[in-house]
């Protein structure tokens, strides 16, 4: 478990919060600051555009992916996943699935031609 989580654990712990963190809660949590970073981008198209709306609003994106992460850790914690071992799992499968050689400037989407080995696999 890596340091933020542990803050998180404890903070949460010093004020007895578990009672409200209920995973249907935290996952509401988690939904909420999402559509919030979304609507720093909702109906945009343009790649640069949504880019510099991102760099324009960085301190609202910087406390959502804050607020997104504490949700994350709570809900972590609950479950008793540690977010650096769950992320490297992910990393490692993500190279297995998108090798560098194979999908460097393709997408992924295999119903659209893509290449994604996950489905080769099975």
């Amino acid at each position: 478990m890596n340091e933020f989580q542990k803050r998180i654990r404890q903070f949460a712990e010093d004020r007895e919060w578990g009672q409200f963190h209920n995973p249907k809660d935290l996952l509401l949590g988690i939904i909420e600051e999402v559509g919030e970073m979304r609507n720093i981008v909702k109906w945009e198209q343009d790649p640069e555009r949504l880019r510099k709306a991102l760099l324009d609003n960085k301190e609202e994106l910087e406390d959502n992916i804050g607020d997104l992460y504490w949700f994350l850790a709570l809900l972590a914690n609950s479950g008793e996943v540690n977010i650096d071992h769950a992320i490297e799992k992910v990393i490692r499968k993500n190279e297995h699935r998108f090798p560098a050689k194979e999908t460097k400037s393709v997408h992924t989407n295999v119903k659209l031609g893509g290449k994604d080995r996950q489905y080769e696999d099975h």
